[in-house]
């Protein structure tokens, strides 16, 4: 059952419905000798890329199905030989990981679904077994959150000439929307919405010391108000709130003259 999660996870970006041909991705993943894969892989530690409110976002997830259905369930109640005929999305719910009561979906946070299953079928997003195919998330995140992406896959089989279908809820993949900014909750100016390191972290224990010099000097001093006014990846963001304002020069005020040991 683990194997048959991962594998209808996979099913998320590729399924929704969609027409569209511009941005479509190409099946062309190496999966080796495997008959089912899905790349990236949730069981490898591996995610979607994070996405930053207000960028342009694009990830491409890559799916291998097999041609049996046992290959993906052993478990499943059905003969050693039988097919997979297809499996489709019946929907995809974003759950908010601070707070698993409230939902949303992918076009809500400013994303969509482009699918590519080859011109099998009519459908973009309804995939045949035995084939790869590939899907590409993108779009621009418009809220910030940590989601947990239920797919609610059904698939297909058919036995004695007669179509079986199942309906099953699988949440595998985590989605972070968040901003660009430190992301090391060891520096001094670390961003806790920050999902994108940026490279601005401070990591030095002396808050003031911008320049690394090991005291709060008017070298600091002039360092700030050298960038002051930076909203995007500011190296003297000593406030961690994204750019260089009076906050900053004001908390460099508060501990001038003091020296770092």
């Amino acid at each position: 059952m683990k194997r048959f999660l991962t594998f209808s996870s996979a099913l998320f970006a590729a399924c929704l419905m969609t027409t569209q041909l511009l941005g479509q991705c190409t099946a062309d993943f190496d999966f080796g000798d495997a008959s089912l894969g899905v790349s990236p892989n949730p069981e490898l530690g591996e995610q979607f890329e994070p996405g930053v409110v207000g960028q342009s976002y694009e990830d491409i997830l890559h799916i291998l199905l097999p041609q049996l259905v046992l290959e993906i369930d052993p478990t499943l109640p059905f003969f050693p030989t039988t097919p997979l005929d297809s499996a489709s999305l019946s929907s995809v719910v974003l759950v908010d990981l601070n707070d698993t009561l409230s939902t949303t979906t992918l076009e809500a946070v400013g994303l969509q679904v482009i699918c590519n299953n080859n011109g099998d079928s009519g459908n973009p997003c309804s995939f045949l077994g035995g084939n790869q195919y590939c899907a590409s998330l993108t779009g621009t995140p418009s809220v910030q959150g940590s989601y947990r992406v239920d797919i609610y896959v059904t698939g297909w089989v058919t036995v004695f000439g007669f179509p079986f279908s199942q309906e099953q809820v699988f949440g595998s993949f985590i989605l972070d929307l968040g901003e660009l900014g430190c992301a090391d909750e060891e520096a001094i100016n670390y961003n806790p919405n920050a999902v994108v390191d940026d490279g601005s972290c401070l990591l030095d224990t002396c808050l003031g010391d911008v320049d690394g010099d090991n005291s709060v000097t008017v070298s600091d001093l002039l360092e700030i108000l050298a960038e002051f006014g930076c909203t995007e990846g500011c190296s003297t963001d000593i406030s961690g709130d994204g750019s260089t304002t009076v906050v900053d020069l004001l908390e460099l005020l508060s501990v001038f003259g003091s020296s770092c040991s």
